[in-house]
């Protein structure tokens, strides 16, 4: 009977040795909670604005806005937005300004403006028709930093526009350019130009670089993120199951990378989210993974964010009014001001 005894407790120390060393090399816990984050003072936050026109609407889309299919250019439109930003205590909107055709959505939050909310600028290379075999350099730079002076005379010096301790914060997009044209900028040369000459006319721009995907790893696109004051990944919608199951967590790691990168190479992580996701109504195909708009998810989603935030401390949100994708804060009727309210809880000390 002793022998018995002596051998069993002799194989349970084998096997718990041999647990402890298989056990030694797994992953810390990816599955964590998300605890509440208390701000002491107020995070910079701003949200991404979509014109909608007639062939917009058309798409489809996910949840039905408050103000029914509106045009963005509508003066009574744009006034309702600007109050209901400042009941969410917005700092700015982002336009994308993609040549002269972003600037009648310009003029549409200017005209009659009397609320707190500023702009930005979100500046689209697309227009300048960039390639492999016509980089941006030249004439083309030329007419990029042409534009950038136009807009400084325009909007930067303007008190409707943000500014960052006196520098008027300005995105550029896309920082991911594509396979086919990976070398149409380089953006360690362009950026340093445009700043030079912008610093020549009195503006210091404070530049956020646009990537257009979540989920990608810093060191791929380090030349172009260390040319930015800062750099920001403006969708982090999925379609891989881990990633969704697990999606707070999963969000914190991928940005805790982001931010460990960029502080070492001098340049801010600046986190985005939104209240959920749902493009299925618009793209039926989509395999991406349905993020039903929920407080209790975009509260958790927010203090992902704040455990995450550069020395700037801003947060974008994408987005204010995409509809199509069902990320809006703007009130919806099924939603109605929920998102504008935890907007202003989460990211304001006196809110």
């Amino acid at each position: 009977m002793k022998i018995r005894q002596i051998i069993y407790v002799l194989m349970l120390v084998v096997l718990t040795a041999s647990c402890k060393k298989e056990n030694q090399y797994l992953p810390p816990d990816f599955n964590y909670e998300i605890e509440p984050v208390v701000i002491t003072e107020d995070v910079i936050t701003g949200a991404y604005y979509s014109n909608y026109t007639a062939s917009d609407w058309a798409k489809k889309y996910t949840y039905a806005p408050a103000l029914g299919e509106y045009s963005a250019l509508d003066a009574s439109i744009m006034e309702q937005h600007r109050k209901w930003a400042d009941d969410a205590r917005l700092d700015f909107f982002v336009f994308t300004w993609n040549g002269t055709s972003g600037n009648a959505q310009l003029n549409s939050f200017i005209n009659g403006r009397n609320s707190k909310v500023k702009m930005v600028i979100n500046y689209s290379t697309a227009h300048l028709s960039v390639s492999n075999t016509s980089p941006l350099t030249g004439a083309k730079l030329t007419t990029m930093i042409n534009e950038f002076k136009s807009l400084a005379n325009t909007h930067f010096n303007q008190d409707y526009y943000y500014k960052i301790n006196g520098q008027p914060v300005v995105g550029i997009s896309p920082l991911n350019l594509s396979s086919s044209a990976a070398n149409s900028i380089d953006y360690g040369t362009v950026i340093p130009a445009l700043k030079a000459a912008m610093k020549e006319v009195g503006v210091d721009l404070y530049i956020i670089g646009e990537i257009t995907s979540g989920w990608l790893p810093p060191q791929r696109y380090k030349p172009a993120v260390k040319s930015m004051d800062a750099v920001v990944l403006k969708d982090w919608s999925t379609d891989v199951y881990d990633r969704f199951v697990f999606f707070p967590s999963f969000s914190d790691m991928n940005w805790k990378n982001w931010t460990d990168s960029t502080k070492v190479w001098n340049v801010d992580f600046v986190p985005c989210i939104f209240p959920g996701y749902n493009d299925k109504v618009m793209t039926p195909t989509s395999k991406k993974y349905d993020l039903n708009p929920d407080v209790a998810f975009y509260s958790k989603y927010s203090n992902v964010a704040k455990r995450n935030l550069g020395a700037k401390r801003i947060v974008l949100i994408n987005s204010w009014n995409n509809f199509q994708t069902g990320t809006a804060i703007e009130p919806t009727k099924e939603n109605g001001l929920v998102f504008l309210e935890t907007t202003r809880k989460e990211f304001k000390v006196n809110h």
